[in-house]
Formats: C-alpha cells, structure tokens, sequence
C-alpha cells in the first residue's frame, strides 16, 4: 500500500532549523523502523538548514535504523578515459581509505564517520555503518560489479530511500541495467589508477560507465501502481522509500523485457544509440525518432560513435 506522510512541511523554520528529532520523526511516518538496512541518496539543501548541519543529519538517520540496522551511501569518485589514465603520471590515485567521495556533503561525512566501513571500488565504492556494514562492502573491490551492493541490500530485505532528488533511483537503478545485461553491451574504455591494501598503484579498467538515466524515472510509476512506493517528507524534501529486493527485481524484468524503454531520445548519447544498434532495439521501439528510422543516419551514427568509443 502506498503511505504518504506530511513531514516537516508544516515546520515554521526559525533559527534553530530543522532538528535531529524532526528528521527521526519524518523517518518514521516515512516508514523507517528500527533493525531496517537503509541505502540512502539525498540533496541534502532539499533537507532545508538542518541545526548541526551534515553530522547531526546522518545522527537522525543512525538513530531511525538503530543498532540493528544500517546505513549505506554512495562514496562515488573520478575516472577517466583509459588514455588519458596511462598518460598521467601525477594524476588522481584512488586509495579506499583517504579518497574523498563526488556525492556529496552528507556522504563524505558518513564516509569519514568512526565506525563506518568504505569498500574498495576504484570507482563506485559504497559506505555503511551498522550490523550490515561488513556484509555490504566487503569483497565490493576492483574485482566485483560496480554497483553489487544493491543486490547485497535486496538480499538482507534493505529499504531505498531517496530525499529530493525525486523519481531518480540512484545507484540501484544502475544495478537493474547490470542485472538486464545492459551494461556489458557498450565497451567503454574507462579506467582509473588505485592503490592496493599493500600500497601498490595498479591500474583498474571499467569497461562500462553506467547506463544512460534520462528515462529510468518512467519506470518509477508502476512501482507505485504496484504499492512498491511509499512517499512523504524528510524535512522540507519530498521522499520515497521502497524494498530494495521488489523495485531490484522488477525493474530489471522490465528491462529485460524491453531494453528499449530505457533510450533517451538525445541524438548524441553514446550508450543509447550503441544500446540500440547492438542490440536491434529499433522494432521494439513505441515512437521511434527520424534517427532511429532512418538507416543512412543511423549508419553515420555508427560510424561516428565508433570514433568516440
């Protein structure tokens, strides 16, 4: 059943802000309960000025899962063209333990959090604090698929929840394209250097970037249809909370089921127009673009992709 429930958005903000028992209790009526695992996305200036700021925002999230829960954020960092990473000889070297994450304040503040574990993905390492933390992060290394610890959530019944940043799924909507065998269809070269747990620099070499998320949101609808979504405020931010097990499963069926409905309609998206070419998309597509009909353009398309790739 969906729930929805009105948050803070009656909250008078004066100069106190909006405190650690306002963001519990928006957890709470969001679905949030004690012993749940919780893989969090958030704008955190959606949130509105939280008193404490970042530290006291992931206090009220620690708080909701309680002892028996846990907390897992993305710790995303850079990468590059593969040529540009051989090339560099002073560049960026990833190390799991002092790299700053790319999303975002409350993330990074997670990541440097006593307690918190930190997987070692050059480029998409997770963090997590709690009972699960362990379970989430380890063995996610230059190794394991880069957005495993998804799957690892869907495993132990962990909840999604994202704050603001609307109908956009992150992370787990990557590991739906990876489980529908999207991502390993467009051969990115894209790479970063990383140091090892013994201090040695090597080089890691990630063969896809990530699919395309432009049209990822339509899919969100029938997971409400279905009652996969419940909805309400953290703060002043709209939110939503789902199982990660269901919303993993049935996006990735209707991904499998047709590629297609993941294309954007942008004429310059590397991934999309190679997805479709690859793949032969182009009869399973509802209302195809004149590039998409036309083959003399979707031949120099090709052509110039090839290029690009």
């Amino acid at each position: 059943m969906i729930k929805s429930n009105t948050g803070t958005q009656d909250l008078k903000m004066g100069e106190e802000g909006i405190t650690r028992e306002h963001i519990v209790r928006d957890l709470r009526a969001l679905g949030i309960n004690e012993g749940d695992h919780v893989g969090a996305s958030l704008s955190f200036k959606s949130i509105g000025h939280v008193s404490g700021g970042p530290e006291a925002f992931i206090d009220a999230l620690i708080e909701a899962v309680g002892r028996d829960g846990t907390l897992m954020m993305n710790s995303y960092t850079w990468f590059s063209r593969l040529s540009k990473v051989r090339s560099d000889e002073t560049g960026h070297i990833f190390d799991h333990r002092t790299t700053e994450g790319t999303t975002g304040l409350v993330p990074e503040t997670l990541r440097k959090r006593k307690g918190s574990l930190r997987s070692s993905h050059p480029t998409n390492s997770m963090t997590a604090i709690g009972k699960a933390a362990k379970h989430l992060t380890e063995e996610h290394d230059e190794n394991a698929a880069a957005y495993m610890p998804y799957s690892r959530l869907a495993g132990i019944n962990g909840k999604i929840l994202c704050m603001g940043v609307g109908d956009r799924l992150i992370g787990i909507r990557h590991e739906a394209q990876y489980l529908a065998g999207l991502l390993s269809v467009v051969p990115f070269r894209l790479g970063v250097k990383f140091r090892d747990d013994d201090g040695n620099v090597k080089l890691f070499i990630r063969r896809d970037r990530g699919g395309c998320i432009k049209r990822l949101p339509e899919l969100v609808p029938a997971l409400r249809e279905a009652g996969m979504i419940q909805e309400g405020k953290v703060g002043m931010a709209q939110s939503l909370l789902t199982p990660a097990k269901d919303v993993l499963e049935t996006m990735t069926h209707m991904l499998k089921e047709n590629p297609a409905r993941n294309l954007c309609y942008d004429i310059s998206c590397l991934w999309c127009r190679e997805l479709e070419r690859r793949m032969n998309l182009y009869a399973m597509i509802d209302n195809p673009a004149y590039f998409q009909r036309n083959r003399l353009i979707r031949g120099a398309i090709a052509l110039i992709n090839r290029f690009r790739l």
